[in-house]
């Protein structure tokens, strides 16, 4: 037997027929039963599990101090924000400090936040869970 005699294909042998069989007939609609398909618990719970979060994107105008609490409670609920400060540009003062209220709120909630406009004070903040690119 050389080295490519294993390699050839053996001869081929005929496919045999299977046994032919008595054909059993079915019972007669009386004695059927019809099943009805109950979801298992663990399909309930993994479609309860897997079912979807609804996230928004929800745009906030900054006019005063009382507008932070809303901005923090978006951020909680697990929405992005997007933030115009763009009122607050004619009180440098407030405008710093909201700006530096903002940054630690995001950072102790464990966000993002970045700069949306060049020329505008428009910022976006997002929750933990997703994070900007910079």
């Amino acid at each position: 037997m050389g080295l490519f005699d294993s390699l050839k294909k053996k001869e081929e042998r005929p496919a045999r027929k299977p046994p032919v069989k008595a054909i059993k007939k079915e019972a007669p609609a009386a004695h059927r039963r019809d099943i009805d398909v109950i979801p298992l618990e663990e399909d309930v719970l993994a479609k309860e599990l897997v079912k979807p979060q609804f996230r928004y994107l929800k745009k906030v105008v900054v006019t005063s101090y009382s507008d932070l609490e809303r901005i923090s409670e978006e951020l909680q609920n697990g929405n992005i924000v997007l933030v115009d400060l763009s009122p607050l540009e004619v009180k440098p003062d407030i405008l710093t400090k909201v700006a530096e209220q903002i940054k630690g709120m995001v950072n102790a909630l464990g966000g993002s936040a970045a700069k949306i406009c060049k020329h505008e004070v428009k910022l976006i903040l997002t929750p933990s869970d997703i994070k900007i690119a910079k």
